[in-house]
């Protein structure tokens, strides 16, 4: 047999080794049969330049990885938007590079100032796996890093519930394009770092299309703060608008009782009473005098709790055998769901020892929301179907604009019972169905209408007189 040369033997030692090259990447990759399903994030390996550098004067600030990224992050439509640099005057480049995104102003880095880069939640590598907090790292192109910071959360106030993910900007003096930034987290709170002294605007809103500047109709708040050393404010988000509220819909909740909403909250100064609604019929202008305005909220509340009391109180009058059962299944049912309350409580005080990552409590508006809704109580009932003008009179929004509007609305008829029919027999016509008209009978022949068997029809029937 032939030797192999020297060449062909190296040659057939590096295809071997090649080989187990892939087979091994094979197994790595996390995907059977090569292993187990990778399911860990993304691992920051590297920052450059130094997390708190000074002097800086690379052209962008690199961040490495241990993975490959994904170019379409699950925070965020693009990388861009995922990628915040703070201050800024213009648009963010950033730059996919395998494990990489190198990051960089368009106009590039200002001298003598401090810079804050933060990427948001959301990042995530080929295969799904997402970073759940953000990264953040500072630098200077001067001397120092000043400490000067803004904290603070932000609310939904018409919600009453914390907004994440809101856009958070600063600004001092005459440069409004130079803009301090950050995003408010999972539970509203945002951190606004490395602010030199001075007075600035902090404005918040929700950017609802990623655009990067605020709209028409999204929620913001704005404050002013001196950022000496550190400053702490809630900001209560909601829609700004120059045009004041309006009645936007009237519910009939019975004969004697209306649901008011309007399209926007109203000023907390702004008061609302029976004598601030007016109530006529549109055919004759005749007044229904409205007996007391109540908010939504406070009605609502009142009312389930003195439904729940009559149905107490009506249930322990009856003393028969049948009432005393319920009565005692009541009890019984309370103290099940108040044992089953305790228990659920011990049973997540035990997990929350157990678990060594504490989860802190969303925070809760400090401020009440803003009434957008009443029930109005009149004095007599309404007829079904007739026209009526409902006015509510210089009402004020939480925007500061005053104006008064008008709806026109009717009592609508309640919907036909067909259950009696049903009980009796009867089955109800499909839908679609023609109904055959009635056949009516002159009251005067009524004694003389008779029902005719139909197989004495023909017998019944007037013979005609025969021609002679």
């Amino acid at each position: 047999m032939r030797r192999l040369s020297r060449q062909a033997r190296l040659a057939a030692l590096g295809v071997a080794f090649a080989a187990a090259l892939g087979i091994s990447a094979c197994a790595s990759m996390g995907m059977p049969p090569g292993g187990a399903v990778d399911k860990r994030p993304p691992l920051l390996l590297k920052v450059t330049p130094d997390t708190n550098a000074l002097h800086v004067k690379a052209k962008e600030v690199v961040f490495r990885f241990d993975k490959v990224l994904s170019e379409r992050p699950r925070g965020a439509p693009t990388l861009e938007q995922l990628v915040v640099v703070s201050p800024s005057d213009g648009p963010t480049s950033v730059d996919w590079r395998r494990q990489a995104l190198a990051v960089r102003p368009r106009k590039g880095w200002r001298p003598n100032t401090a810079y804050t880069v933060t990427i948001l939640p959301g990042l995530s590598d080929l295969f799904g796996n997402s970073l759940n907090r953000s990264i953040q790292m500072a630098f200077s192109t001067g001397d120092d890093i000043p400490h000067g910071a803004v904290r603070g959360i932000a609310f939904d106030w018409i919600a009453q519930h914390v907004a994440v993910g809101a856009r958070v900007e600063a600004v001092t003096g005459v440069d409004t394009n130079f803009r301090y930034i950050a995003a408010t987290d999972s539970t509203g709170r945002f951190t606004l770092a490395g602010l030199p002294p001075g007075t600035f605007r902090v404005r918040v809103y929700v950017d609802q299309n990623r655009n990067g500047s605020l709209d028409v109709r999204e929620l913001w708040d704005s404050v002013t703060v001196a950022a000496a050393d550190s400053a702490h404010r809630e900001l209560y988000l909601f829609p700004h608008d120059s045009i004041g509220p309006r009645i936007a819909t009237v519910e009939v909740r019975d004969s004697v009782s209306l649901r008011v909403r309007f399209d926007k909250g109203l000023a907390a100064a702004s008061s609302v009473e029976a004598k601030t609604f007016s109530l006529r019929r549109v055919k004759d202008s005749s007044v229904i005098v409205i007996t007391r305005a109540v908010p939504a909220a406070q009605y609502d509340s009142l009312a389930a709790r003195r439904a729940q009391f009559v149905k107490d109180s009506t249930a322990r009058a009856d003393t028969s055998k049948a009432g005393r059962a319920a009565v005692a299944r009541s009890d019984s049912l309370r103290a099940a769901t108040r044992n089953d309350s305790i228990a659920r409580a011990q049973i997540a005080a035990q997990r929350a020892a157990r678990d060594t990552v504490k989860r802190e409590p969303l925070p809760k508006p400090g401020r009440p929301a803003p009434r957008i809704e009443f029930v109005l109580d009149l004095a007599e009932p309404l007829a079904v179907q007739q026209p009526l003008l409902l006015t509510a009179r210089e009402l004020t929004s939480i925007s500061g604009v005053t104006r008064s509007s008008e709806r026109v609305f009717s009592r609508r008829p309640p919907p036909k019972d067909t259950t009696a029919a049903v009980k009796r027999g009867a089955t109800p016509p499909k839908p679609g169905t023609p109904v055959p008209a009635a056949v009516k009978v002159p009251a005067a022949d009524s004694a003389r209408a008779v029902k005719v068997p139909a197989a004495d029809s023909a017998r019944a029937a007037p013979k005609k007189p025969t021609s002679p």
